[in-house]
């Protein structure tokens, strides 16, 4: 028989809808999808603001509406909640997001028997009071996954976590996205430029949008047909962006803020791009870095863990300095010089062979098995 494994989310949005869920959160079923199988029984389990039950492809679901706030508090046990989840006994359970390291040691007292595994999901190493507290909870996890072994030693050398435990380095989801022709693409978006620079993420300080800009705009004197597209739905910086845009002729040309552009319609952007740029300081993974990969956009991005991660390093594109807009300008230099047909094969090569769900599940699979042939 395959083993049960309990999928958990301890966090909801308070007033999403069933099908936004889906729509909201693809890794979900991507990722359980891909896990189900001949050895594995995939269950959700789902804080959420009303009781439902469904099957969906291969994995069921069980949107539990406990009574609960959709938040939780650091040392909150939604009991209801893990009934439920106990009652199907459970030979693994998978628990989303360090924030939830007590609701985790909570429910190994219910269940001893299952192995628990918590996944990183961009949090910060814990500091402070509460640190020590925290680490003793997250004692009762037999295993930890990261997308990055950059950001789990940073957690490991911070003392954040016990040092004794098993760790598997896996991005935290991927997309069905794929390469497709650029002409047709750009048909639709009516996207231009010679070449065409797409960023996709927050205008916040952390993805630092403005140190992009400025080594793009070093760029310019050697490629002064390029165009650079941002595409964002949290606009923080984006009046910052728009006084140093409107100040600068060569970049008030060659600078356009598309805002929020609907999900649906993203493959077509990502294929009529050539290069994908972010200025990150810290991500915990970078699912629209994934999705550019899977497209062949050529990335040119910061030389944080996750990113170096995704990249193999720099196998492909270009990574530079976060913060430093010369350390972009000659990264980017570099990689434009380069043939791109070439690069965005080898970009959209590299997603198969590393990032796609079939090769994420595959070693999720492992680590799984690793922990449960341990009892």
């Amino acid at each position: 028989m395959p083993a049960k494994i309990a999928y958990i989310n301890y966090y909801y949005d308070r007033d999403i809808s069933l099908s936004e869920y889906f729509i909201r959160y693809p890794s979900i079923p991507g990722w359980c999808n891909a896990i189900t199988g001949e050895d594995f029984e995939v269950n959700v389990y789902q804080r959420f603001n009303q009781d439902l039950f469904l099957r969906k492809d291969k994995v069921t679901y069980n949107l539990i509406n406990d009574g609960e706030n959709h938040r939780l508090k650091s040392l909150q046990r939604p009991e209801a909640f893990h009934e439920k989840i106990i009652r199907d006994k459970p030979d693994l359970i998978h628990v989303n997001s360090l924030d939830y390291v007590y609701q985790a040691y909570a429910l190994k007292k219910k269940s001893p028997s299952s192995r628990i595994i918590i996944q990183h999901h961009a949090e910060k190493a814990w500091k402070g009071p509460g640190k020590i507290m925290r680490k003793y909870f997250s004692k009762s996890a037999d295993g930890f996954i990261f997308s990055s072994k950059g950001i789990y030693d940073d957690w490991i050398s911070s003392n954040a976590l016990p040092r004794n435990k098993n760790f598997a380095e896996i991005t935290e989801g991927s997309t069905f996205f794929s390469r497709s022709d650029r002409k047709d693409a750009k048909s639709k978006t009516d996207l231009n430029g010679n070449p065409v620079f797409l960023w996709v993420g927050r205008l916040n300080s952390n993805k630092d949008p403005l140190t992009v800009i400025s080594g793009f705009q070093l760029l310019l004197k050697d490629f002064p047909l390029a165009k650079l597209y941002m595409i964002y739905s949290e606009n923080d910086l984006e009046q910052d962006i728009l006084s140093l845009v409107s100040n600068q002729n060569r970049l008030n040309d060659s600078v356009q803020l598309l805002g929020k552009i609907d999900h649906t319609q993203m493959q077509d952007y990502y294929n009529s791009a050539d290069y994908f740029v972010l200025g990150s300081h810290y991500e915990g993974s970078g699912y629209s870095l994934i999705e550019a990969i899977a497209c062949g956009v050529v990335p040119i991005v910061t030389d944080i863990p996750s990113f170096k991660t995704i990249t193999c390093n720099g196998k492909i594109g270009g990574l530079w300095k976060a913060g430093n807009a010369e350390s972009f300008y000659q990264a980017a230099k570099k990689v434009l010089a380069l043939p791109l047909n070439y690069e965005s094969e080898k970009t959209a090569a590299l997603f198969k062979s590393n990032l796609s769900y079939e090769i994420i599940s595959q070693k999720a699979k492992e680590f799984y098995k690793k922990l449960l042939n341990e009892k």
